[in-house]
């Protein structure tokens, strides 16, 4: 669930992970949160547990493919084939349960799941996968495959359905918790510390630009009258550093619009004004909700096995097998 929701869900990634958006309103009071990785009611229901073939709407086309070659497919486009073993097996789990839950959801459609990683999980063909890897397509192949294999059946449930699943590709040292950002407060997905991604190519990004790039890009939000002042203001973070909200030019707008607007890498920036220039400052990469693929990393190669790694990220839930 990985930008390129993470992130069930992301980012997402790798993952998963996923731009989720919130929409800018007048009213000062209310910012309300879209998600597109569930349909209402949010809250998880028991589901039937036994999969056959998972259908896939892909490039507009709905094609069944068994659950290895399902889960083989959101790995190879979520998660780097070089991570280590057990970070590979906590995201085959984590990718599963994000897949039965979002089934439940999917109950009156002709496909199960969709391949797009802004609403669901990115996935690709063995073929895809095959052409990406190169010369290491059969080393990396068996590798996933014998992950998949060896958690197979294996998700993660919360009072005994599986759980909204989210990751993303790599935090800012702690994960995001899920009400800082969709406003669904779930106790599986709070903030935990994830320091191991601090140390991770890509944790730091700087965007730039221009105060007529700026102007041109927000023109939907409000229109500045000039370029010689910071028009970005009164900015409210979460705990974690995650921007929940902004003003520009006056006009509130959530910080993941923001982001989006602005192809940002995550929405846990700062801003810096200097000689009429606009620099963004960026940790992390995804909306930083459950589980950070970098993380998970991280932590198996500190020996962590990845059920440890799961639950890690998403205390308070078990581990079933089915």
């Amino acid at each position: 669930m990985k930008e390129k929701f993470f992130i069930l869900i992301v980012v997402v990634f790798s993952m998963l992970a996923i731009p989720l958006s919130a929409l800018s309103t007048d009213d000062e009071n209310a910012l309300p949160v879209t998600n597109p990785l569930w349909n209402e009611p949010y809250t998880p229901q028991n589901t039937q547990l036994d999969l056959g073939e998972i259908k896939v709407l892909k490039d507009d086309v709905v094609t069944s493919f068994s659950v290895r070659d399902y889960l083989f497919g959101v790995i190879a486009a979520e998660m780097p084939a070089l991570y280590e073993v057990e970070a590979i097996k906590a995201q085959a789990v984590a990718a599963y349960t994000f897949t039965l839950y979002r089934i439940q959801n999917n109950t009156n459609t002709e496909y199960d799941i969709t391949a797009d990683g802004q609403t669901a999980q990115c996935f690709i063909t063995r073929n895809e996968a095959a052409a990406r890897w190169g010369e290491k397509a059969e080393e990396y192949a068996k590798k996933i495959d014998d992950c998949i294999k060896s958690v197979e059946g294996c998700y993660l449930s919360y009072q005994n359905a599986p759980i909204f699943a989210a990751y993303h590709a790599i935090s800012p040292g702690k994960t995001n918790s899920c009400k800082d950002v969709w406003d669904k407060d779930l106790p599986y997905l709070i903030s935990v510390d994830s320091t191991g991604d601090t140390l991770a190519d890509g944790f730091l990004s700087e965007t730039q630009f221009t105060a007529a790039e700026i102007a041109e890009k927000l023109k939907e939000i409000a229109s500045p009258p000039d370029a010689q002042t910071n028009y970005f203001a009164n900015i409210i973070a979460s705990q974690t550093g995650y921007v929940k909200s902004i003003e520009y030019c006056g006009k509130k707008i959530a910080g993941q619009q923001l982001r989006d607007i602005l192809a940002l890498r995550s929405c846990n920036f700062t801003i810096d004004f200097v000689d009429g220039n606009y620099k963004f400052t960026v940790k992390g990469y995804g909306h930083g909700v459950g589980m950070s693929q970098t993380g998970a990393n991280y932590l198996a190669k500190q020996g962590k096995t990845f059920e440890k790694i799961l639950l890690c990220y998403y205390p308070g839930t078990s581990l079933q097998k089915n």
